[in-house]
């Protein structure tokens, strides 16, 4: 479901292997309802908002059984889904008092 209460229903896997994603809404699709990790450990990621400037992707994502326990992944622009999904998969979601960033694929 989307900030304006819509829900979208995509294909968890379709931009997988894309090699770069151009578009807030691509990484919407991609990584909306998407399960994270196994076990204990599993959770579904709810993407609140995608930010792009002229160097990264600033995705804010929570867990969907609770919106308060957030994390914004900065990403270059050269980052797939790929990476974006393998450092959800390194997150554990919690509570704190102002979500932490997460750099992917970081170009100095």
């Amino acid at each position: 479901m989307n900030a304006l209460g819509v829900t979208i229903a995509s294909p968890g896997n379709r931009h997988e292997h894309q090699p770069s994603i151009t578009a807030a809404n691509e990484w919407f699709d991609a990584l909306d309802q998407r399960v994270v990790g196994r076990g204990p450990d599993r959770w579904t990621a709810s993407v609140l908002r995608v930010h792009g400037d002229d160097r990264d992707w600033w995705i804010d994502i929570a867990t969907a059984a609770n919106p308060a326990a957030n994390v914004v992944l900065r990403l270059s622009r050269q980052a797939t889904v790929f990476h974006a999904v393998a450092a959800l998969r390194r997150h554990r979601p919690r509570m704190e008092s102002c979500a932490p960033v997460i750099d992917v694929l970081r170009v100095c």
